[in-house]
């Protein structure tokens, strides 16, 4: 235990006032004369020399709770671990930066260099850890190991950081901070120990904070920042904005042809650093003879350049500035999915525009992620062709057998949609679907038109109608439906996922094993309806395109220290020609910008562009206050500096105190003494005879 404010001890001194008050006891002083009286001798006033104290217990209640008054202004603290008296030794962690931008000049050289006279100053009764940090933070060195093999940890450290380079990855500053100190107060052994971080790094503007501003930092945890510089901060960054395949028509007018051509541009986004002193630029496709797009960007400025892409460059620089480790962007070349589609009819009416394959055929286009082929199967086709993603038919008759083919391509993963016809016979259907209890009216209703009600929107295979932009259905008319009832076994397998207005089915679905069957009771063609020249035929196409596992969307674009696309893959092909075989179940990240190449189920390599977080480009030096405003404790050794380490303990020992609040208790039980000595001096008082008065 100790105390907070210990010269108030001086206080109890005071207790020296009671005990003077009991010995006093000085006598009456004014006399008054009574006549029975006169016959009494006067007794002689005791000596000074011989007075008593009397009366022993109120006295010592009195002392007492003086004493307790300076104890409770002296404010106890029983001090724990975290608060105990620091000693000269202490407990450092050197938190080394290894993002992107530590590979500008000599920063990394000079951050090992000053990470290793940290090291050589530390003495053997220190503890010490060292851990490196980027987006990820990693332990080099940690304090349980250094406990156990002090001896060795220079010896090993040097080993250590000797292959180590900087990454590619963002600078997470602010997670590299908090894990320190979590790593702080779970290790064991530190009591007494100065605690002190220290942060070798760039400090540039682009690293992330934001793990900060949850953190309550502690007060016995001070950070000294060792910053490692360049020359200048000349630098351009450049990133990738945005790709689109947009379809433009060359239309000069010396060209005889009015085909038009497909032209790929990307957008990439160019920065300039707050501080940099360069503006000029020339960007260009890597490896290749165009004349290169020169301009002006002024410091602390961003612009948007499209670009057009050159068939055998995947990648684009920038030139003009000091530092060029973020002047490259990669960008994977299209890839298109191959989707092979069957249809089950006549090939002669795939120009016959009243035909349900003239719009089919022609909603299918090329994108610049999918491929999609469709292939014509003559109605006496036995057998679905291999790699086959969905089968349609809109016809009623298909050779004997085909049935069971079609189911087991349905279990398989497969989509079969089919249109009832009227000429489609109940049974047909029951036998196609593998399921009994399916009615179908004779005829076709053909009284007015119909609309569609009651979209289960949420279902997958109607999910691109969830966009309020394709959800309006009250343009869409169907003029000839089939009216399909559902009983027994009918009625549990088949769903119901869109209704007429009427109440009839419009759209039947049933699930077996992967895969499913689609049942339309209205063709897409204009026949039927107005399906096939509305809005919604071609999402709807992709939509279910997509529930195959096929997604007309862009791969998502990838950063240093992302995780890769590895599912089912067999190998990757890494930047730097490095061959990985990934396990099952195996997370494995991008170590480096550039082009990976992922194969899959021994197809063709699919290309993935990584690229380095544009936000390490920001150079500009980080102001320290930015720190100090989400509470970090920075070090400094100057006068005007603000708290220093005795005051850092005081303030501890203060918040501790301030938990513990001891004094409350000690005032709890003064408060009582003080009632005790009230009641008890007023008995006492009571108890007293009488003085017999004397006479002179």
């Amino acid at each position: 235990m100790t105390w907070l404010f210990p010269l108030y001890f001086l206080g109890a001194a005071a207790i020296l006032g009671p005990i003077l008050m009991h010995l006093r006891r000085r006598p009456p002083q004014d006399r008054v004369e009574f006549s029975s009286l006169m016959f009494l001798d006067a007794q002689t006033p005791m000596p000074v020399s011989k007075r008593r104290l009397e009366h022993w217990l109120l006295l010592l209640l009195r002392c007492l709770a003086l004493l307790l008054l300076a104890l409770m202004f002296a404010r106890p603290l029983w001090r724990q671990d975290e608060t105990a008296p620091m000693s000269g030794n202490q407990a450092t962690v050197i938190l080394l930066d290894r993002s992107a931008s530590m590979q500008r000049g000599n920063l990394w050289q000079e951050a090992v260099a000053k990470a290793t006279e940290v090291l050589n100053s530390s003495t053997p009764t220190d503890r010490l850890a060292l851990v490196t940090f980027d987006r990820e933070v990693q332990s080099v060195w940690s304090l349980d190991e250094d406990a156990k093999s002090a001896s060795t940890r220079a010896s090993v450290l040097k080993q250590r950081l000797a292959p180590m380079k900087p990454s590619g990855s963002l600078t997470d500053l602010g997670q590299a901070l908090v894990e320190v100190v979590a790593d702080f107060s779970r290790t064991q052994g530190l009591a007494g120990l100065k605690k002190r971080i220290v942060l070798i790094s760039d400090l540039q503007e682009g690293a992330k904070l934001d793990a900060l501003r949850g953190l309550v930092w502690p007060e016995n945890v001070a950070v000294e920042v060792m910053r490692v510089e360049v020359p200048n901060v000349d630098n351009f960054t450049l990133s990738l904005a945005a790709s689109a395949e947009e379809d433009k028509a060359n239309s000069s007018k010396s060209e005889a042809s009015n085909n038009e051509q497909e032209r790929s541009f990307y957008r990439v986004r160019l920065s300039n650093a707050r501080d940099s002193a360069v503006s000029d630029f020339s960007l260009a496709w890597d490896g290749q003879s165009a004349q290169p797009l020169t301009g002006y960007l002024a410091p602390g400025s961003s612009r948007v350049l499209s670009l057009e892409r050159q068939t055998q460059a995947n990648s684009v620089s920038v030139t003009g500035d000091t530092w060029d480790f973020d002047n490259r962007v990669f960008m994977a070349p299209p890839q298109p999915k191959s989707v092979k589609l069957v249809f089950i009819g006549d090939e002669k009416t795939r120009d016959e525009a009243a035909s349900p394959l003239f719009y089919l055929s022609r909603a299918f286009q090329s994108t610049a992620m999918l491929k999609p082929e469709l292939l014509i199967l003559p109605e006496t086709a036995a057998a679905i062709p291999e790699d086959t993603e969905m089968v349609f038919i809109s016809g009623a008759r298909w050779s004997p057998g085909i049935e069971a083919n079609l189911c087991a391509f349905v279990e398989s993963g497969g989509l079969v949609v089919a249109v009832v016809t009227p000429e489609m016979s109940a049974s047909a259907l029951e036998s196609l679907t593998a399921v009994r209890g399916i009615t179908i009216a004779p005829g076709e209703s053909s009284e007015e038109y119909q609309m569609l009600a009651d979209v289960q929107t949420s279902h997958p295979l109607l999910r691109p109608f969830l966009d309020e932009r394709l959800r309006d259905f009250t343009k869409l008319r169907f003029w000839k439906h089939r009216r399909v009832g559902l009983s027994g076994e009918a009625a549990q397998a088949l769903q119901v996922i869109a209704h007429f207005d009427k109440g009839d089915p419009a759209i039947l679905t049933r699930s077996m094993g992967q895969g499913a069957f689609i049942l339309l009771t209205s063709g897409w063609h204009p026949a039927d309806g107005q399906l096939a020249l509305s809005t919604k035929f071609v999402p709807l196409l992709y939509g279910w395109l997509e529930v195959a596992g096929f997604r007309n969307e862009q791969s998502a674009s990838l950063l240093v220290g992302d995780v890769l696309p590895v599912e089912n893959a067999s190998s990757i092909m890494t930047p730097n020609g490095q061959t990985l075989k990934p396990k099952p179940g195996e997370t494995l990240r991008a170590e480096m910008a550039g082009i990976y190449q992922i194969v899959k189920n021994g197809s063709e390599p699919e290309l993935r562009a990584v690229n380095l977080p544009p936000e390490e480009g920001r150079v500009s030096v980080m102001e320290l206050e930015k720190l100090r405003e989400l509470g970090v404790r920075l070090e400094d050794n100057s006068t005007s500096a603000g708290i220093q380490a005795e005051d850092k303990e005081r303030l501890a020992l203060s918040e501790q105190e301030g938990r513990q609040r001891a004094w409350i208790w000690l005032l709890g039980l003064l408060l009582g003494i003080l009632a005790f000595e009230t009641w008890l001096g007023g008995r006492m008082r009571q108890g007293i005879p009488q003085a017999a008065f004397t006479s002179t």
